[in-house]
């Protein structure tokens, strides 16, 4: 059948622009605007922006716990130290094990042990992008996870290095400084990140030297693409804000700028002398060189130890190296701008696209009073009363990145890692053994989703990130109304197909039950159904099943049970999986059959969208599907056809309609 996609008017969009048991009295009072008793599709849209998609678990706590005490639970799960690295490691160790014959421990070791560098992987971007999606998908410490999102789109660091399309360890090493940081201090990320590796090849101050002559007597001054934007990009922006993001202006109206191109040259003076650690030759490049896991390493002869001033601020000289860079972050994170920048930055990436100077305000100021603690931040930002007054009321504040899209689509069906699959590099098994690759156990396999996302973590264009947080539709309405919508910058019609085709092909290839309930035909030629997913891995080398061993292919398990589960309470009044009652609707009525399609509509809008399709919109995907309620056969076959024909061109439906892809 074809989609309908659900289309919202265009003014709905324009007009939205702008609690839970606690021990605590005074927090509770504090935060009074915030239901107590938060139902299923508040807790939904809070979720989808707190974490990479809201599960039903993850409502169940919300709903048990409090917004408050939910928070105060994900701040408290503890870090998993190198988890992007470790998880890169793990699967490249796995089907590479030749190459990677060092343990995980050896890697992560500061020493001559080097992940990747003799290899340079074509695959390793492949790796590197499956730790990223495992991480994003499975594990409990969501909303650190989705803050380290955040953070990897003001902080950017990306594929736009080609040293990184096949050393991505740079790019696991950054969202794992991003994640350690993502409820510390913004100083100490800043710090971090300024002795990052792999930052210093993306912004190309790895071999930075001081001032000197060139054999050609011409004067060749340090770098100064990483200086610009740590100030540009990564801290006070090009003009000065006021407290409430605001620009200020001078007495002619005009903005006033935050740094000047000599500010710029003092900086690039500081960052000279560092270089990758066992690069051999200093500054040299190359897909075989350096140690991209590990910080800088420095090298005095090239520094510049002389004075200098930054924002007029003086660094005396002779400082050490360290000592120059700490002390002109110091510097820069004591300008007034960086509270309402790095603040409205953060909203606009976590929760609202277009917040009022007044969120803006009271979040920059808790920025401003806790030394930028993004912990405190964090909490600021999702429990602010504008939040709270646009989620009770069902507005639409945000458009969705596509790659969010993805996340809550794969995390509402229960996304798991596949039990084992083939890895057998480019090619396929040369035998109905697969002898030639490697089995692969309890993992995902994520490839680069720029083809049908526009968009991947750590794969930004360039150093502005994937959009500009001033874009505005080319649409009269949206830009009367003055309405960013960033988001929508990287959305066009042939990505959206794209999008919608591929969530065909996962959900074809990868839900338990359809697998197990489609049929095949065995080595006799006789058709069978496989009892178990192993079964179906082992048998995929001889089935030519190409999605199990082709390393183009993404692999994972999803699951629709919940959804078999709502249909078949309504014909059958169990969950048993058998479907006794599901009819042939050619020859007898199916009134209880058009209610579970009903039902599972209600269901989708509620888990998918947080209820934001009305009933007229549920009505056209009803009337769109409700002749596709029969069955003529038995057995196993039941759920095929049910998924096959109502589940799965539901969910379809409701993941390309706009409702889902707003927030």
């Amino acid at each position: 059948m074809r989609l309908l996609l659900v289309l919202v008017p265009l003014m709905v969009l324009l007009n939205n622009c702008g609690g839970g048991d606690s021990s605590n009295a005074q927090q509770e009072s504090l935060y009074s605007y915030i239901p107590q008793d938060i139902n299923d599709t508040l807790a939904t849209r809070f979720l989808n922006k707190a974490t990479f998609g809201a599960t039903r678990n993850d409502i169940q706590q919300l709903r048990q716990l409090g917004v408050t005490n939910w928070l105060d639970a994900q701040f408290s799960v503890s870090k998993k130290q190198d988890i992007y690295l470790r998880k890169m490691i793990a699967l490249a160790k796995q089907c590479e094990p030749d190459v990677n014959s060092a343990t995980i421990e050896e890697y992560l070791q500061d020493n001559d042990t080097v992940f990747n560098k003799n290899k340079a992987s074509f695959q390793s971007p492949r790796y590197r992008m499956t730790s990223w999606f495992d991480n994003a998908l499975t594990e409990k410490d969501q909303l650190r996870h989705k803050v380290t999102y955040a953070l990897s789109q003001i902080i950017v660091e990306s594929d736009f290095e080609p040293v990184f399309t096949r050393r991505a360890e740079a790019l696991a090493r950054y969202f794992d400084i991003l994640y350690n940081n993502a409820f510390g201090s913004y100083k100490q990320l800043l710090k971090d990140i300024s002795l990052n590796s792999g930052m210093g090849m993306f912004l190309t101050f790895n071999g930075n030297k001081k001032l000197y002559q060139n054999d050609a007597n011409i004067s060749v001054y340090p770098d100064e693409n990483y200086a610009r934007e740590i100030m540009q990009l990564f801290s006070i922006g090009l003009n000065q804000l006021n407290i409430d993001g605001t620009p200020k202006k001078d007495a002619q109206g005009n903005l006033i700028p935050t740094y000047t191109q000599n500010d710029v040259n003092q900086l690039a003076r500081i960052f000279t002398g560092w270089d990758l650690q066992r690069n051999g030759r200093y500054g040299r490049v190359g897909f075989t060189r350096g140690d991209l896991t590990h910080p800088l390493e420095f090298t005095s002869k090239y520094h510049d130890f002389g004075a200098k001033t930054l924002l007029g601020e003086d660094i005396e000289a002779g400082l050490s190296a360290k000592e120059d860079i700490f002390c002109a972050i110091d510097i820069i994170m004591a300008q007034e701008s960086v509270a309402p920048y790095i603040s409205k930055n953060l909203i606009m990436r976590l929760t609202k696209s277009n917040p009022s100077p007044a969120y803006i305000g009271r979040i920059a100021t808790v920025f401003q009073n806790t030394q930028g603690n993004l912990q405190a931040v964090v909490k600021a930002i999702f429990l602010d009363k504008e939040l709270w007054d646009d989620l009770k009321t069902n507005k639409v504040i945000k458009f969705k990145e596509p790659l969010i899209a993805y996340t809550q689509f794969l995390r509402a069906m229960n996304a798991k890692a596949l039990e084992s699959w083939y890895y057998c590099g480019y090619g396929g098994p040369s035998d109905d053994n697969a002898s030639n690759c490697q089995k692969v156990y309890n993992s995902f396999l994520f490839n680069d989703p720029r083809s049908y996302l526009a968009q991947g973590a750590g794969l930004a264009p360039n150093v502005f990130n994937f959009y500009d947080n001033d874009y505005i539709p080319n649409d009269v309405a949206l830009q009367q109304a003055n309405f960013h919508a960033p988001e929508l910058q990287i959305q066009s019609d042939t990505m959206l197909i794209k999008y919608n085709n591929n969530i065909y092909n996962i959900l074809s290839h990868w839900e338990k039950g359809y697998i197990l309930a489609s049929r095949h035909k065995d080595a006799n030629g006789t058709y069978v159904h496989y009892t178990t997913i192993e079964e179906m891995i082992q048998d995929a080398p001889r089935a030519h099943n190409i999605p199990v061993y082709y390393v183009g292919a993404d692999k994972m398990l999803l699951d629709a049970q919940e959804e078999y589960n709502v249909m078949e309470m309504v014909i059958d009044g169990d969950t048993d999986g058998d479907f006794t009652n599901l009819q042939d609707n050619r020859e007898k009525d199916y009134h209880d059959d058009e209610k579970a399609l009903r039902a599972l509509i209600e269901y989708e809008n509620n888990k998918l969208t947080g209820g934001l399709l009305s009933q007229e919109e549920m009505d056209v995907i009803y009337e769109a599907l409700q002749a596709n309620i029969y069955n003529k056969y038995n057995g196993n076959t039941k759920k095929y056809q049910l998924y096959r024909n109502i589940i799965m061109p539901v969910i379809r439906a409701i993941v390309s309609s706009d409702k889902y892809m707003v927030e």
